[in-house]
């Protein structure tokens, strides 16, 4: 980290505080927590402390690394609480003296630099639609990933920042994407301020001074990493959760909305459903899995209920609650401090897949649900049945969202997923139930056995079609021969027509299931 631009002491303890930008105009002591602003040559206290939620981020005032060949390090921290989750915005500065912004939201994590050339038509705000609007940079076609009108509450810093930050900040943001372009209009000021870089993986940011999963367990003491339970507000139920992971907790019992964010349970929205019996998923809440030599510990699940398209997209654009109901599957949230998040998908008729947020979208052809390349499978809603557990973002029973899935290769996929406020694209690769019994080290009899049935799994369609090939190539002749002389029809021509059915009929199995 460069030399300090800017020394003096806090006024609330006394101990040294330092700036490294030249902009910064809040200052947080390390030491007692207040927050500082900056006035010419001194700083005076707010009268505010700015006590982070320590979280299990691997990310810390200091932590250097490389984004586009620029080495940069982190001196500033906004932690931002909203209604629908929190989020760290990690304020960086460069060598050169520029700064950035990188993002930490859930799985995803976004670098930004101001924009270099400014929007020419700035699109009001009121008229954005997540999904559906779009808008042209640098002759680039952008759509819209996140609009939210929203109001920070318990907004905390750490080190240095550009500007004042209120007991509570009302913001207008909207972020669009294009392929590995991310691109943000900040509605605060006017014009709204623009922000362009990409999504990024923190393996490839060539990261030092981080935090190791030893150290966040250090810093946890009773308050953050580790595992608290407490009777839920509502129903009176146990509730167990990791602290610092997430504010957002759901009784397992109940249903009912929990905020943890200080450590003690508090009653966000109550929910009278006491069946959570009939909604007993396969994993439990709390179990660990090895996987790739890390172990990842199961926080939170999600029932959802496949809804027709039509009233899907109905209810995400225009209101209403879904309609018809068709197959449930189950969303398992896993975590595991250094790597982050990973879902894992149980399907109704208990096919397992591993789900990832893509940070990277596909080329898209006229709108978000025409990817370049890519064969359409189907569109489909989903509902929120019931969830339990710790999510990165407030869920709600009755949550509807649209999908449009697509056939990436021979056995994996590409959805698009839109809801009210954002539109994203994961990816989703099959894995089969023993795998996932190998992974949280349970035995025979823990999965469904159907899952066990359908672990033959049926054959890829490259492979069907090259064996219809074959199988077309060697019986020709005979056929030829049978059709000319329809008298010389034989039992085996039956029996190889059959065989070429057999095989036609598997393939579109094949084609449906994966």
């Amino acid at each position: 980290m460069s030399e300090p631009f800017f020394k003096t002491d806090c006024p609330s303890c006394g101990a040294p505080v330092h700036a490294h930008s030249a902009t910064a105009v809040t200052l947080v002591c390390g030491f007692c927590h207040s927050l500082l602003v900056r006035q010419g040559a001194g700083i005076i206290d707010s009268g505010r402390d700015s006590a982070l939620l320590e979280d299990f981020s691997p990310l810390q005032i200091g932590t250097s690394g490389t984004f586009a060949n620029r080495p940069f390090a982190i001196i500033g921290r906004l932690q931002a609480k909203y209604d629908a989750g929190m989020w760290n915005e990690w304020y960086v500065q460069f060598e050169d003296g520029n700064n950035g912004w990188l993002s930490e939201s859930g799985d995803q994590y976004v670098f930004t630099l101001p924009a270099a050339e400014p929007l020419q038509e700035i699109p009001e705000f009121s008229g954005l639609v997540a999904g559906r609007s779009s808008l042209l940079y640098r002759n680039k076609r952008f759509w819209a990933a996140d609009v939210r009108d929203i109001v920070l509450e318990q907004a905390a810093a750490q080190g240095e920042l550009p500007f004042a930050v209120p007991p509570q900040m009302k913001n207008q943001v909207a972020d669009w994407r294009c392929e590995q372009i991310f691109l943000t209009l900040d509605y605060a000021s006017s014009p709204p301020e623009v922000f362009v870089g990409q999504g990024v993986k923190l393996a490839d940011l060539q990261l030092g001074n981080t935090r190791s999963s030893e150290q966040v367990a250090d810093s946890a003491g009773r308050l953050k990493g580790t595992r608290q339970a407490e009777s839920c507000p509502n129903c009176g139920s146990p509730v167990q959760w990791i602290t610092g992971l997430t504010p957002s907790i759901l009784c397992p019992s109940c249903g009912s909305s929990l905020d943890a964010a200080e450590g003690k349970l508090e009653l966000l929205e109550a929910n009278n459903r006491r069946n959570a019996q009939a909604y007993s998923f396969t994993l439990n809440l709390g179990a660990e899995a090895t996987i790739e030599n890390r172990t990842y510990t199961l926080i939170g699940a999600v029932r959802r209920e496949e809804l027709e398209p039509e009233a899907a997209f109905q209810a995400v654009y225009h209101g209403g609650n879904g309609g018809v109901v068709g197959d449930p599957w189950t969303e398992y949230l896993l975590f595991e401090p250094q790597a982050g998040f990973m879902w894992l998908v149980e399907s109704g008729d208990g096919e397992w897949s591993v789900s990832e947020t893509l940070n990277v979208w596909p080329r898209l052809q006229g709108d978000l649900f025409q990817p370049q390349g890519l064969r359409k499978l189907y569109d489909y809603g989903g509902r929120v049945v019931f969830a339990a557990g710790a999510f990165y973002w407030h869920i709600r029973q009755g949550d509807v969202d649209f999908y449009s899935d697509y056939r990436q290769n021979s056995n994996g996929k590409l959805c698009a997923e839109c809801n009210r406020h954002e539109a994203s694209w994961s990816q989703s690769t099959p894995v089969s139930y023993r795998q996932v019994r190998r992974w949280f080290g349970i035995g025979d009899g823990k999965i469904p056995q159907h899952s066990a049935d359908r672990d033959a799994d049926l054959p890829p369609t490259w492979l069907v079609a090259l064996l219809s090939i074959i199988f077309i190539i060697i019986n020709l002749p005979a056929w030829a021969a049978m059709f000319l002389s329809p008298e010389d029809m034989s039992l085996p021509g039956v029996a190889s027509f059959l065989v070429f059915y057999f095989l036609i009929r598997r393939g579109r199995l094949s084609d449906d299931e994966e």
